[in-house]
């Protein structure tokens, strides 16, 4: 799995070392191009709270599901809300770009580290984002959007070369392939798991450290609006041949099974008025 890119570059700092756990493997788009303003409003930056420099905060990716709600993936948060905040339209981290939102409550996936997989979180926000449309999902148990070979859009604010890991300051967006799930297994060896993961990318193309949680998404052909099938998860290097990145697959049944049938999912679903 990958270490924070925060970790790789400042491990020895106790404060970034904490910004993190010790787990999370957040992967930077590799081969990818700079994004224009407002190109993307639903994406998130999920910041650990605190002083300094929102650039020198950026934590993970997320986006935007519902007023109330970002997504993101499980190993970026912890259980303690009060750590966090969410940036939610902003290009430029820089910038003073976007609405900035406490997160107030976390629900990550009861089954994250028991099983491979299921690298998803939801954050609740304490107060709801305006005027800025959230991701479209997939319906549960398609595959549509899922064919090996399409291309699909991923974005982030990670390195942009393994070899000198800083982070840009603006969004970077890449397109990369669908892999089959058989070729995928192949790669990841048993730390994939097929019900819940997909993987993208080829040589020279992929996300990587400080992309963790943002979304992987198409847009369809006749749509004017992109839909979200992944969450960037983990993988072994980055934009290595062979070696795709993995996706939490936002088109799995057993991954939302999983989520709302648990005690945790039904807390947060009552908490929140689900």
């Amino acid at each position: 799995m990958r270490r924070s890119l925060l970790a790789v570059v400042l491990a020895a700092t106790a404060v970034l070392a904490s910004a993190v756990p010790a787990a999370a493997v957040p992967k930077p788009i590799i081969g990818g191009t700079p994004v224009a303003d407002d190109t993307y409003p639903f994406m998130v930056t999920l910041q650990i709270k605190g002083e300094g420099p929102a650039r020198d905060r950026h934590n993970c990716g997320g986006s935007l599901l519902s007023a109330w709600e970002v997504i993101t993936a499980a190993h970026c948060v912890g259980s303690d809300p009060s750590r966090f905040e969410v940036v939610v339209g902003r290009t430029v981290l820089s910038s003073n770009q976007g609405q900035v939102r406490p997160v107030a409550d976390i629900l990550r996936h009861p089954k994250y580290r028991k099983e491979p997989g299921n690298d998803l979180a939801l954050l609740w926000l304490s107060e709801p984002i305006t005027g800025i449309t959230p991701v479209k999902l997939p319906t549960p148990g398609t595959d549509s959007l899922l064919r090996p070979g399409q291309e699909a859009t991923v974005i982030g604010w990670g390195a942009t070369d393994t070899n000198y890991p800083a982070t840009p300051d603006r969004l970077r967006q890449v397109n990369v392939p669908i892999i089959h799930h058989d070729e995928c297994a192949i790669s990841e060896g048993g730390s994939f798991n097929p019900e819940t993961d997909v993987c993208a990318g080829r040589a020279g193309r992929d996300s990587c450290w400080g992309d963790s949680g943002g979304p992987l998404f198409r847009t369809p052909p006749g749509k004017d609006a992109p839909y979200q099938i992944g969450v960037v998860s983990r993988g072994f290097n980055c934009a290595e041949q062979g070696g795709p990145g993995v996706y939490t697959s936002l088109s799995s049944k057993p991954l939302w099974d999983g989520l709302w049938g648990s005690d945790e999912g039904k807390r947060y679903k009552s908490a929140h008025g689900g």
